[in-house]
């Protein structure tokens, strides 16, 4: 069995990983404000240093926390399209509907601190800057998907897939923040999104 040869950039690039996970659990138990990043290096098992060393700031260690969730949730994305691919070439909308929704609503305390964090780019511009970039390269990834999607149905989209990707994350949101407050209406997003399917969709022949 071959070792693993630890190089300067591999524990570099293990640190950060360390760091951002810590900084997940911190950000999510305290939120953006009440997270020190004392805390975050002792969850982690570093030096306060050891933060400042892979990350500019604490607005840029949450923006990368940010990032490790995105990807956790495009991993689930393509996880669940891999357990449930089109059936006979066709789309099940009702299906891809719920997916979505229980894709999205996995994680509240999650998205209570995103709607935290947009409370704080809204009053800090340069934030704002940092974490729009942030998420329109969530956008594009989930635009790309989509993509993906349409070969794979095979379907065709009504409207270009980075409009879609974009209306669908903000919608989402909305319904999202809802379905928290009051779960017993948890599945309104379901139904707006099998609203919206049956509008974009074309299926090819």
């Amino acid at each position: 069995m071959a070792v693993e040869r630890w190089t300067p950039e591999r524990r570099r690039e293990l640190t950060r990983t360390a760091l951002i996970e810590a900084a997940a659990q911190v950000f999510a138990r305290r939120g953006l404000y009440g997270a020190s990043l004392d805390e975050i290096a002792e969850t982690a098992g570093f030096t306060r240093g050891a933060i400042y060393k892979n990350f500019d700031d604490k607005e840029g260690l949450f923006l990368a926390t940010v990032d490790h969730h995105n990807q956790r949730i495009l991993a689930a994305f393509s996880e669940w399209f891999e357990e449930h691919p089109p059936d006979g070439g066709s789309l099940d909308q009702a299906q891809l509907a719920d997916g979505f929704r229980q894709i999205l609503a996995r994680d509240p305390e999650w998205f209570a601190l995103d709607l935290e964090a947009r409370l704080y780019a809204l009053r800090n511009p340069e934030f704002r800057a940092r974490y729009v970039a942030n998420a329109r390269q969530m956008t594009e990834a989930v635009a790309h998907f989509l993509q993906d999607l349409a070969r794979s149905a095979p379907l065709r989209w009504k409207i270009p897939p980075a409009r879609l990707a974009h209306l669908l994350e903000v919608s989402a949101e909305g319904f999202m923040a809802w379905a928290f407050l009051d779960p017993d209406d948890g599945a309104l997003f379901k139904s707006f999104f099998e609203l919206l399917l049956g509008t974009i969709v074309e299926e090819r022949p």
